[in-house]
């Protein structure tokens, strides 16, 4: 069978799959899942471990976010970020990489002292959000109007925060989180 790279058509006739390709791509998504898995035990050393294998084997934008994702969970804020840009790179469609991005950007504005990085760090999350929203590939499209929502509202911008809480809330109805800083909003309005 003749290998034209990934996803490359071969003439009129559709995708050319290479069975030893397929097979990497299934055992290193075998790893991914054991990571997920992993991490929901809570243990991040052995997650990082098996995305970092699935990597190696066959890079993918959900695995470099799954890395990001463990690598956060530690606070290594501008390590998950790099995975998130890795991910973003593969496939810039897909909307997870960019809100992860915006969540660690406002992670790192929350732990800084100077008052100019906090603003241009929840700027450039702001920016990242928007990318996300933006993206034809991304089912939670509550998570970054929710997190807009959040930098909004610490600015003090409560009604563009509560329209972005709104926004949420219409996406999923029963995000108490959502409906609760919604109704904080209100609050800050009347």
């Amino acid at each position: 069978m003749q290998h034209h790279g990934r996803g490359e058509a071969q003439g009129g006739s559709g995708i050319v799959l290479d069975l030893s390709e397929l097979s990497l791509r299934a055992e290193a998504d075998e790893y991914r899942a054991l990571g997920e898995e992993r991490q929901a035990q809570g243990d991040i050393e052995d997650a990082a471990a098996y995305y970092r294998m699935s990597l190696d084997l066959y890079p993918t934008a959900e695995a470099h976010v799954a890395l990001g994702h463990a690598l956060a969970s530690r606070g290594s804020w501008d390590e998950a970020i790099t995975e998130c840009e890795k991910a973003v790179s593969l496939d810039p469609t897909l909307g997870n990489p960019f809100n992860d991005i915006g969540v660690y950007l406002d992670h790192k504005a929350g732990e800084s002292e100077s008052k100019d990085e906090r603003r241009l760090l929840g700027d450039a999350a702001l920016r990242y959000f928007d990318r996300a929203l933006a993206a034809p590939n991304y089912d939670c499209r509550h998570y970054p109007h929710y997190h807009r929502g959040r930098i909004l509202e610490q600015r003090g911008r409560f009604s563009e925060a509560r329209d972005s809480y709104l926004a949420a809330l219409a996406l999923e109805p029963g995000w108490d989180a959502a409906r609760a800083a919604w109704r904080r909003t209100l609050g800050y309005l009347n």
